[in-house]
């Protein structure tokens, strides 16, 4: 099954274990969600969950997972169709040019969701008020600086 996974700088996960393009890596142990597994999802804004896509550089690469998988809905918070696999082989380094076309070409919940989980280039941000104008506000929340901060300081 195909999916998308995030990494810190480096391809290492927040565990700090390295990975590599072209490589499969197999599971040690039982399959549980979120305490064993290879965790990938398959909205490449949704691996955005599991790092700090605002203060660290990051990649999302594309990933194939095998074996026995689980599948967990957070229903909550709005992130579907995530998985844990005991088997995953890192395919490629999606660019992120890929990344935001991808959700540009999809509805404006997805764009709103990437929109709260990264940290947005100058152009990302114009391209899409001028896409969804209705996302201004959200736009103004998670990314202008001077509010992030006034809104911290309550």
């Amino acid at each position: 099954m195909k999916g998308y996974k995030a990494f810190e700088e480096g391809l290492t996960n927040r565990y700090g274990f390295s990975y590599e393009i072209g490589k499969k890596y197999y599971l040690n142990g039982d399959l549980k969600w979120n305490k064993n597994g290879f965790h990938f999802c398959t909205r490449p804004e949704d691996t955005l969950r599991y790092i700090d896509g605002y203060n660290n550089d990051y990649n999302i690469c594309e990933v194939k997972g095998g074996g026995e998988i689980v599948t967990y809905d957070d229903e909550y918070y709005g992130f579907y169709n995530m998985y844990a696999s005991t088997e995953i082989e890192i395919l490629r380094i999606v660019p992120r040019e890929e990344i935001f076309d991808m959700i540009m070409n999809s509805y404006s919940d997805r764009v709103k969701r990437y929109i709260s989980l990264t940290k947005l280039t100058s152009d990302e941000i114009e391209q899409i008020k001028n896409r969804y104008p209705s996302l201004t506000d959200t736009i103004k929340y998670f990314q202008d600086e001077d509010f992030i901060l006034k809104r911290k300081r309550g």
